[in-house]
């Protein structure tokens, strides 16, 4: 978002000015454009007197123009917090996770298609406890089984998930050669 931009949330129009590096969201007006103010609560302190509460818990605006008011859904702190969180989800959403709380973690990913698009396979290159490994799944589009292959080169192993389609039921042979010049197979 740039200093030329506003956002609508929940029916109003927010700024977003940066004060000392701090992300301060601005109510505006949505048919005047103009600053909208807090209504602070009334309040009775202790000796039975109304007085204005403070401003954060105000659940109004006031537009000058009109003069007018705006309900909104949380008191006027919440609103604020709520308004940047929201604006941060959009761009939270699009970027990429690393979830360091599983196994593996991807490194590297792609993925093909048949011509007539009716078999798929794709390659992962991951990170996990064992080292690096290099997963493969493949089968035919649409449907729910699939292969899934793991090359293992620090432990020159080639294997599959057993519980999945059997890699032969979709290749005639997998072969993996590794660096020392060892090789793997798996074929009918």
């Amino acid at each position: 978002m740039n200093a030329q931009e506003t956002i609508r949330i929940d029916d109003i129009k927010w700024w977003i000015t940066d004060s000392n590096a701090v992300r301060v969201p601005v109510p505006l007006c949505p048919e005047h454009h103009l600053r909208l103010q807090a209504l602070p609560p009334r309040v009775r302190d202790r000796y039975g007197a109304y007085k204005d509460g403070y401003e954060g818990n105000a659940v109004k605006l006031e537009c000058a123009d009109g003069p007018h008011q705006i309900d909104i859904p949380r008191k006027y702190d919440e609103e604020k917090l709520y308004v940047i969180n929201r604006i941060d989800a959009k761009i939270f959403k699009g970027m990429k996770v690393i979830n360091l709380d599983d196994e593996a973690v991807p490194l590297a990913k792609d993925k093909a298609v048949s011509k007539d698009g009716s078999f798929f396979i794709t390659t992962q290159l991951m990170e996990s406890k064992r080292g690096l490994q290099a997963v493969i799944y493949a089968g035919e589009k649409g449907s729910t089984s699939k292969t899934q292959i793991f090359i293992e080169p620090e432990v020159k192993r080639l294997a599959f998930d057993p519980k999945d389609l059997h890699p032969t039921d979709v290749f005639l042979k997998i072969e993996a050669i590794f660096s020392d010049g060892s090789k793997q197979s798996i074929e009918q």
